[in-house]
């Protein structure tokens, strides 16, 4: 057998098994397509709102005038929801620092 074919027969086989992992991988990512749609609405309505904060701040607003005790209960949770957040990217942080020194040249 001649190097060419050996390339040839290398090739169709590499061919073949990149076919039936983007055919796993679109089944497997197929299950996801309804988790993912709400995800980049999500991000897509984030984009909207932080476009336009003077609505953020009405709603707020309005919430606090109209139903202060839902916006105190709800002013809670999203303290602890952003003490949380900044907890988990201070530990996150160094190794952010170190990936980031890994891969500037």
């Amino acid at each position: 057998m001649s190097a060419l074919e050996d390339i040839l027969e290398r090739r169709a086989r590499l061919v073949a098994e990149a076919d039936a992992q983007r055919s796993g991988l679109a089944r497997e990512l197929a299950a996801c397509s309804s988790v993912l749609t709400v995800a980049d609405r999500g991000i897509a309505w984030a984009g909207w709102l932080r476009a336009r904060p003077y609505l953020v701040v009405a709603a707020v607003t309005a919430i606090a005038v109209l139903q202060p005790k839902l916006a105190l209960a709800w002013s809670a949770r999203l303290l602890t929801v952003w003490r949380a957040g900044r907890f988990l990217y201070e530990a996150v942080k160094p190794a952010l620092r170190d990936r980031e020194r890994q891969t500037s040249p």
